[in-house]
């Protein structure tokens, strides 16, 4: 390759002149282009770098800080399984606590049987000497004296409810609160003796 000296000495008139300032000019051009490239370039690495720097103190930081959480971590699930030890002896404790809870269940039960059946005995032997008086129940109240059974107490209970309802001209809501609680009074009474006999 020719050397720029050789190309000035092979000059031989002014338009290879013009052509060699031409050529030169255009390496000039993409002298000074390739340089801010390359400037650029310099300048993108910096940032670049710049970059890579903070990213690393970042990851510094980050490393500190999950360094710091494992520890906690760590600590942590030291402590829980202290606690689940902990957890496990109480409740053995508890087990055990359990275990003669149910042993003084058991006896109870058996105890609770007998006393049962000494009521069931009682009762049976009170409904035997109670069964005469029972046999008879008279209503003794304002509102249903000499009711003897069920069917005349809710056929007396109607008729009233026809002349003291709160709807009627002549109703009274006081005399109705009455008659319905010595009406639930002597119709639970039947219903007893009912049930006793």
């Amino acid at each position: 390759m020719e050397s720029f000296e050789e190309k000035l000495e092979n000059i031989r008139n002014a338009e290879e002149l013009e052509e060699l300032k031409h050529q030169l000019f255009r390496e000039s051009v993409r002298i000074q282009a390739d340089r801010a490239q390359i400037e650029a370039d310099i300048d993108e690495l910096r940032r670049e770098r710049k970059e890579i720097a903070g990213e690393r103190r970042q990851l510094q930081r980050e490393k500190r800080q999950l360094s710091i959480e494992m520890n906690q971590l760590r600590e942590s699930v030291e402590y829980e399984r202290k606690r689940l030890k902990d957890d496990e002896r109480m409740i053995d404790k508890k087990q055990k606590i359990i275990q003669r809870s149910y042993a003084i269940l058991d006896e109870d039960r058996i105890k609770l049987k007998d006393e049962y059946r000494q009521v069931e005995q009682e009762k049976i032997r009170l409904r035997k000497a109670n069964a005469a008086a029972r046999k008879e129940v008279y209503a003794t109240g304002l509102f249903f004296r000499g009711v003897d059974n069920i069917v005349a107490l809710k056929k007396r209970y109607k008729e009233l409810m026809k002349i003291y309802h709160p709807d009627n001209n002549c109703g009274d809501q006081e005399m109705l609160i009455k008659i319905n609680e010595e009406y639930e009074e002597l119709r639970s009474r039947f219903a007893f003796a009912k049930a006793g006999s």
